[in-house]
């Protein structure tokens, strides 16, 4: 039996592998743009979000955001959700089938081959034209926001696919350093904001006993891995001004940290507060339960994290406070972060109309419903009466229906149950009102303490970035193979397994490995994308 199965997967892969590769490759596809009349029904494929899972849902038309919609507009979506973790398997399945849905919806700027290359195959369509004819909501946002329209236009002037975009700064801004403010009030310690004040911040969490316990048992700082761009130590090389991947240098170069000088200083420090102890030794081996159950259980004072809404749940006690505090940095460095998610206006889930759907025009007219009027409101908000009501200054606010539910269920099930913008799979226009009412006290402050103290101009927005098919393919391979190898021996010196004598080697055997021209790939890229 297993043999069996393994060969049915073969088959499958093959039929997948012949179906996108035996295309009319780079023959233009007529496109019939249909009635232009929003249609009764449509076929979407598309992921479900984990919280209108945990809520019982079990479709999208269990929501009430959809609902509303389909009220709002007459159309009813017949929807294709592939079971959890299975979303690649039926993906591929679909396209292999050649049963194609009217709409598809996955990360379309970091699918493998890239769109273009399904519209080339005779997948999906071109959308450039059909936006400015049938969607004014996003066209006249493109018009007025052309920074955030090059971020999904690629660099011959196209739009394969139509992204979640998220429409104010704040949005933008989710991760940063965090602290246990009360240790550094009963500590009388100042927020630090550079890398010898928080060195002596965390040798003062370490000997003075914070927690009042009346042990040395603190672990000053707590992380995930080194690359985790979310909760790694490697993020304390930003305040020496580089990092740990590609970015953009001062002279508007992609280079890598690897590569400069200053990520040798940053590195030296990172191995100085492992060495003393101020670094938890498990950095390595946690995950974000043991990472956030370290905070919360005060064993841990500082850590690069989410936005801590979670913190203020359980340790809300009077006492007890966790913060974001402003980015550090070291004397004379601009670029303090490099964090993709900051200079992205846009997600990579993503849009994109198949060549099987008979009224693409209408279609993107039922979908501009998501990006302006009383449709973005719904898909943020629910319906008004219900899930929200209005202030004094007419802005939408939530009601116990969302905070407090009669039922039972919790504010994320509810958020899960009723509007389509939180942790949603589904592209829209996001607000800051929306996601701000959403958030405890402690993580509304710390976004906008890290929007205000961040410089993220050195970030390399690469899945912005469109690359040929050749460059695709050897990105690919090398940064596989450069990233296993680079952090495995960082990783390495920082818990004295090597030396840092052995820099040099690492840096001449990554540019053995390809760097280099992956660098140079990056650089053109990045040209043609200044371009657009």
């Amino acid at each position: 039996m297993k043999v069996k199965k393994f060969m049915l997967w073969l088959l499958i892969l093959a039929m997948a592998v012949t179906f996108i590769g035996c295309g009319a490759k780079n023959e233009p596809v007529a496109i019939d743009e249909g009635t232009g009349e929003i249609p009764e029904t449509l076929s979407i494929y598309t992921n479900t979000s984990a919280y209108s899972r945990a809520a019982g849902a079990k479709d999208n038309n269990d929501l009430l955001c959809f609902q509303a919609m389909e009220e709002l507009t007459g159309c009813h979506v017949e929807w294709i959700h592939p079971p959890v973790g299975g979303g690649s398997e039926k993906f591929n399945l679909i396209i292999a089938s050649g049963e194609l849905p009217d709409m598809m919806v996955t990360s379309w700027a970091r699918i493998s081959g890239g769109a273009k290359m399904y519209a080339d195959d005779g997948i999906i369509i071109p959308l450039s034209g059909l936006i400015k004819k049938y969607m004014p909501n996003l066209s006249a946002y493109m018009e007025e926001h052309p920074e955030v329209a090059k971020q999904f236009t690629n660099d011959e002037g196209e739009i394969y696919y139509i992204p979640f975009i998220r429409r104010d700064p704040e949005l933008k801004v989710f991760e940063g350093p965090i602290i246990r403010q009360d240790w550094l009030d009963k500590l009388g310690l100042d927020t630090p904001s550079n890398p010898d004040e928080l060195y002596k911040v965390l040798k003062a969490f370490k000997e003075d006993d914070p927690n009042g316990n009346g042990k040395k048992d603190e672990i000053p700082m707590t992380a995930i891995g080194f690359e985790n761009s979310s909760y790694g130590i490697g993020d304390l090389l930003w305040m020496f001004g580089t990092t740990y991947d590609y970015y953009i240098g001062d002279d508007g170069k992609v280079t890598h940290g690897i590569l400069e000088d200053n990520f040798e200083e940053g590195l030296k420090y990172i191995i100085q507060l492992y060495k003393e102890g101020l670094i938890d030794p498990d950095y390595i081996l946690n995950d974000t339960d043991k990472l956030s159950g370290k905070i919360m259980n005060d064993q841990a004072g500082f850590a690069y994290s989410a936005q801590p809404s979670k913190y203020y749940a359980n340790m809300n006690d009077g006492v007890r406070k966790v913060v974001g505090i402003p980015h550090l940095k070291k004397d004379g460095v601009k670029h303090n972060v490099f964090e993709e998610a900051y200079v992205m206006d846009v997600t990579t889930i993503s849009m994109a109309v198949t060549t099987a759907n008979k009224n693409p025009s209408g279609s993107l007219r039922w979908f501009d419903n998501f990006y302006g009027g009383k449709g973005m409101e719904i898909f943020n908000y629910g319906v008004e009466g219900v899930s929200y009501e209005r202030d004094a200054n007419g802005q939408p606010k939530f009601t116990d229906y969302i905070f407090n539910n009669p039922n039972g269920k919790s504010s994320q099930e509810m958020q899960g149950l009723t509007i389509g913008t939180t942790q949603s799979p589904f592209p829209a226009m996001q607000l800051w009102n929306n996601y701000s009412q959403t958030l405890a006290p402690w993580g509304k402050e710390s976004v906008e303490i890290w929007m205000n103290s961040a410089n993220a101009d050195g970030v390399l927005a690469k899945f912005c970035l469109s690359l040929t098919e050749e460059e695709n393919d050897i990105v690919t391979k090398r940064t596989s193979e450069i990233a296993t190898y680079f952090v495995e021996n960082i990783n390495k010196i920082i818990i004295g397994n090597a030396d840092i004598s052995t820099l040099p080697k690492i840096r001449e055997t990554v540019k053995q490995m390809g760097i280099d021209e992956v660098i140079d790939i990056y650089n053109a890229a990045l040209e043609r994308y200044n371009k657009r």
